[in-house]
C-alpha cells in the first residue's frame, strides 16, 4: 500500500482497544467491564503494561520499516490510551494510576519511547 500512494504521505494509526476489546481475552487499567461489550477485561499487571508499551513502539518501528511516513498513537475515543487518563475507567494505586500524573505515564511513555 506505502508504494502506491505517490507524492502523498501515508501514516499508520495504532490502537488498543483495551476494555471495548469484542473478545474474552480483553484487558484494562483497572477490569471495569464497558457497556458497549459483554466481555469483563482482566486488569492489566504492570508487567502487562510494560509489555504494552513495547507493543506500541514496535508497532511504529515495523509501519517505518513498512514504508509509512508516520504513524498516529490514538489516544482518544475512550481506547485503552484513555482508559488509563480517566479517573472512572484507571482505579489503580501503582505507578500507573491515582494522580493525573500518574494516570499519565503509561500514554507519556508509549509516545517517548516511540520517538526514540
Amino acid at each position: 500500500v506505502t508504494g502506491v500512494v505517490g507524492a502523498s504521505m501515508i501514516c499508520l494509526q495504532i490502537l488498543h482497544a483495551g476494555r471495548y476489546g469484542m473478545h474474552p481475552l480483553i484487558v484494562s487499567p483497572s477490569g471495569n467491564k464497558s457497556p458497549i461489550t459483554a466481555f469483563t477485561p482482566r486488569q492489566m499487571t504492570t508487567s502487562d503494561v510494560k509489555s504494552t508499551i513495547h507493543d506500541f513502539v514496535n508497532c511504529a518501528i515495523l509501519a517505518k520499516e513498512a514504508g509509512y511516513d508516520g504513524v498516529e498513537i490514538m489516544g482518544s475515543e475512550g481506547y485503552l490510551l484513555n482508559q488509563f487518563l480517566v479517573k472512572h475507567t484507571n482505579q489503580r494505586t501503582d505507578e500507573y494510576g491515582g494522580t493525573y500524573e500518574k494516570r499519565m505515564k503509561f500514554p507519556l511513555e508509549i509516545v517517548s519511547e516511540t520517538r526514540r
